[in-house]
């Protein structure tokens, strides 16, 4: 078949040839090589557990890394690198016991890589920002110390019954002691690294001394691709999975014999983000207008084709702590006398949009035409799906994005308190950062499950996000393989290959 070359940023290398007419079995249940294909991004990949933040990068470290902990497809945490966790009475410090592991290269895992780890985290950023840092900031490294080399103790500056929660966190990976360099990564993960070339593949072998048992496949590639090619590559044979499928695309390959195709639900969550230091969002009745402008039932329809459900502007619609909120309704007439509050009549201001993923740019055009109904001029201004995620954060009014499922504290820590490191809307808000510290500190979780809806009430009425719809997450495989990861994105059991078999 042909693959245009636009959309597989691949196929004009010659990097697929190996993987042509599909992989080869080396006897039993072994597999010789396997191929997963998912969305790329360009220069902007790396692997760095403590910088990268795209889907493709936390799949390459899946490979490579472990976590202490991770989260189930509840988004509840579960014991990875660490066997167990303890608080003491009033939550200042926990107790952690660690597994027997090794590094690649033989070395002891010891707790004396954990503390470096999260000293890294916390410490100076470098070029890009720790992502994990605004939810381990309550770490007090001084007072955090080796028990021994399979027992860490860490202190904390104010209480805290979620920790291990914000040990899962995206970021929170166990780097080894000291290291500086990631150009050629040393994990504990089920795979050990081979090569790398950001936007295009990384191969990695397994490892046969993995402490949650050597993987089936010998050699693991991880491509990059655009929409259109991923389901090519799977139907062609260049590829046994396929990740992050458009809904058109999971018709087609139903429909295919041979692939099987899964499907999770409220796992793409869509959103427009407002930039809420600068004008014209930096007043809340504009961004409350924003909410009304948006005709959520039209956008699912259209630009997800219909593959998802509206949103209500609440994070995390299934997992715990969800505030079931009603959504804003649809009300141009509303919008316009919000703006004439504010002072903002005849509103112009720029939408900055990429091909980043499926339905972005009709989704921006979309909201383009239902903004006019409100009196509301918007520019829209397609960039580079390549760089797209690493500019938005600081660039233009008004931004898009597309989030996975997340623990929703995880989600408040690193995207909505002040200076955290993905804050895509810049807010910065003294009475939620307040609401979240106190979140913490309470034991009682009923009591604290009412805090954290205080702070969805407040994001609710004049937060910077329109969550406007939660797609299905559909990925594929070849029908041949058994142990294909069906978690939701952001899961433990989501792109993590180390258990596939034939």
């Amino acid at each position: 078949m042909t693959v245009r070359r636009r959309g597989f940023l691949l196929g004009a290398a010659g990097v697929l040839a190996a993987g042509c007419g599909g992989p080869r079995a080396s006897g039993g249940s072994g597999i010789d090589t396997f191929s997963a294909v998912l969305k790329g991004s360009g220069t902007d990949e790396r692997l760095d557990p403590g910088t990268s933040h795209l889907f493709i990068d936390e799949a390459r470290l899946k490979a490579l890394y472990d976590g202490l902990f991770e989260v189930d497809d509840t988004m509840r945490p579960v014991p990875r690198l660490a066997r167990s966790a303890e608080p003491n009475a009033d939550g200042t410090r926990w107790r952690l016991s660690l597994r027997d592991a090794r590094w690649h290269d033989g070395a002891k895992f010891t707790s004396a890589d954990v503390l470096y780890t999260l000293s890294r985290v916390l410490g100076p950023p470098g070029p890009q920002p720790f992502i994990a840092a605004a939810t381990l900031d309550s770490i007090d490294l001084s007072q955090s110390r080796e028990v021994d080399e399979r027992t860490v103790e860490i202190a904390l500056k104010r209480p805290s019954f979620e920790f291990l929660t914000a040990l899962s966190a995206y970021g929170t990976k166990i780097v080894r002691n000291g290291t500086k360099d990631f150009k050629k990564p040393v994990g504990t993960g089920p795979f050990r690294f081979e090569s790398f070339r950001p936007g295009r593949e990384m191969a990695a072998t397994a490892y046969a001394d993995y402490w949650d048992g050597a993987p089936k496949i010998s050699r693991l590639r991880i491509l990059s691709a655009e929409n259109d090619a991923r389901p090519a590559a799977l139907r062609g044979g260049q590829a046994d999975f396929a990740d992050d499928l458009t809904p058109a695309a999971a018709k087609t390959l139903r429909a295919a014999s041979g692939i099987d195709v899964h499907s999770a639900p409220h796992s793409g969550i869509y959103y427009f983000a407002m930039k809420t230091d600068r004008p014209p969002f930096d007043n809340a009745d504009v961004r409350r207008a924003m909410m009304r402008m948006v005709d959520r039932e039209e956008l699912v329809k259209v630009a997800l084709q219909g593959e998802g459900e509206v949103a209500n502007d609440v994070f995390g619609n299934g997992f715990e702590y969800y505030a079931d909120l009603p959504p804003h309704p649809y009300d141009p007439d509303q919008a316009k006398a919000l703006l004439r509050k504010a002072g903002a009549e005849n509103l112009t201001f720029e939408l900055f949009t990429a091909p980043a993923a499926a339905g972005f740019v009709d989704a921006a055009n979309l909201f383009a035409e239902q903004a006019k109904r409100s009196g509301v001029t918007v520019k829209v201004r397609v960039g580079s799906g390549d760089t797209y995620y690493s500019e938005s954060l600081k660039a233009g009014q008004l931004t898009m994005g597309q989030s996975g499922p997340l623990p929703i504290p995880n989600h408040f820590a690193s995207r909505l308190l002040g200076g955290a490191p993905q804050n895509r809307t810049n807010w910065r808000d003294p009475e939620f950062d307040a609401l979240y510290r106190q979140a913490l500190a309470t034991a009682n979780q009923p009591r604290r499950a009412a805090l954290y809806r205080r702070m969805h009430e407040i994001l609710h009425d004049r937060g910077g996000f329109v969550f406007w719809g939660n797609a299905t997450w559909t990925s594929a495989a070849s029908a041949q393989y058994r142990g294909i990861p069906a978690g939701v994105p952001n899961s433990l059991n989501w792109a993590r290959f180390d258990k596939v078999t034939r």
